[in-house]
C-alpha cells in the first residue's frame, strides 16, 4: 500500500518496488531503485535522512506556483478583465475580451500542467512566457515612458519575478545537475535577486503606503514592519546575487511571502470581496510565494548534488 512504513530488519528491494513504500506525490529519479536496493529498512528518522540525501525530491514550490496561476486565471475570468497589477491592458483595446479569454485560459492550462509531472516543464515554460509577454509588452514600456516614477519599475520587477518562477520550475523539471539546467538556474537566481532589490527599495520609497497595509494590531508599529520587510527583501536580493546563504534567504523569503498572504492579502479580500485588485493581489502573492519556494527547492537540490 502506498505510504506504508517498512518494518525494520529487511532490506529495501527484496522482492518489492521501493516506490511502493512511498506516498504517491514522491517521485524517485531514474535509477533510484538500484541506489536504495539492499539498504536495511531503517527507523523513520534514518529513512528520511536517506530521502534528504537526494534519493527523492519533493517539488512543492512548483505546485504552489501553478496553483497561483490557476487562481489568477479564474479571477480574471470572473471579473471580466485584466488586473493592472500584472497585465495593464487598456479595456478599449480591440479584441480585449478575446485576449482576456486566451490569457486566462493559458494561465489555467499552464497552472494545471505544472502540477502534472509529465508536462510540468512545459507548463512552467508556458507560464514564464505568458508573464514575460506582459513584462515586455506592457510593464517595461510603461516604466520607460516615465522612468523617474519608481512604481513603474516595481511593476517590471514583479512581472519578471513571476516569469522567473516559471523559468526555475521548468529548468528543475528538466533535470537539475546538467550544465545547461544549472546555468539557467544560476542566471534565474541572480535575476530574481535584482527583483528583490527593487521590492526592498519600494518599501522605503512608498513606506507610508506599505505601512497602511500592515495590520494595525501588529507591534511595534506599522511603519516598522514596512521598513523591516523592505530590508529583508533587499538582504535576500543580495544573498541571491552573491550566492552567500542563498538557500536560507529563499526559504525565509517563502515564509515571509506566505505571511504576507495571511496577514495582508487575505484580510483585504475579506474586507472587500468585490474588489478585483484584492483578489488579483492574493493570486500574485501566491505566485511569488511559489516562485521563491521553487528557487529554494532548486538550491536544495544543488546543495545535495
Amino acid at each position: 500500500m502506498a505510504g506504508r512504513l517498512p518494518a525494520e530488519g529487511k532490506p529495501w528491494g527484496a522482492g518489492e518496488e521501493p516506490a511502493a513504500l512511498l506516498p504517491h506525490f514522491f517521485r524517485a529519479p531514474r535509477g533510484a531503485p538500484a541506489l536504495i536496493a539492499g539498504i536495511p529498512r531503517p527507523t523513520i528518522v534514518s529513512r528520511w535522512a536517506a530521502l534528504d540525501a537526494g534519493v527523492i525530491v519533493i517539488a512543492i514550490g512548483r505546485r504552489v506556483y501553478g496553483l497561483g496561476a490557476i487562481a489568477l486565471g479564474i479571477v480574471e475570468l470572473s471579473f471580466g478583465g485584466f488586473a493592472e497589477a500584472w497585465f495593464p491592458v487598456p479595456a478599449a483595446l480591440p479584441a480585449y475580451h478575446l485576449l482576456l479569454y486566451a490569457g486566462s485560459g493559458l494561465l489555467i492550462l499552464g497552472g494545471l500542467a505544472v502540477n502534472l509531472p509529465r508536462v510540468a516543464g512545459l507548463g512552467a515554460a508556458l507560464l514564464a512566457l505568458l508573464f514575460a509577454a506582459g513584462l515586455l509588452a506592457l510593464q517595461l514600456p510603461n516604466a520607460l515612458a516615465d522612468p523617474a516614477t519608481w512604481v513603474g519599475w516595481q511593476g517590471v520587477a514583479e512581472s519578471l519575478a513571476m516569469a522567473l518562477g516559471g523559468v526555475v520550475a521548468a529548468a528543475a523539471a528538466g533535470g537539475p545537475g546538467t550544465t545547461r539546467a544549472d546555468g539557467v538556474l544560476r542566471a534565474a537566481r541572480r535575476a530574481f535577486g535584482l527583483c528583490l532589490l527593487v521590492f526592498g527599495i519600494s518599501h522605503f520609497v512608498y513606506a507610508r503606503f506599505t505601512a497602511a497595509l500592515v495590520p494595525s494590531w501588529l507591534p511595534p508599529s506599522q511603519l516598522f514592519w514596512a521598513y523591516a520587510t523592505g530590508a529583508c527583501q533587499f538582504a535576500a536580493g543580495l544573498a541571491m546575487l552573491s550566492g552567500i546563504q542563498a538557500r536560507l534567504a529563499a526559504i525565509l523569503l517563502t515564509i515571509m511571502y506566505g505571511l504576507f498572504g495571511l496577514l495582508v492579502h487575505l484580510p483585504a479580500v475579506i474586507a472587500a470581496p468585490s474588489s478585483h485588485m484584492a483578489w488579483a493581489e492574493n493570486c500574485i502573492n501566491l505566485i511569488l510565494t511559489g516562485a521563491a519556494w521553487s528557487l529554494a527547492d532548486s538550491l536544495s537540490r544543488a546543495r545535495r548534488g
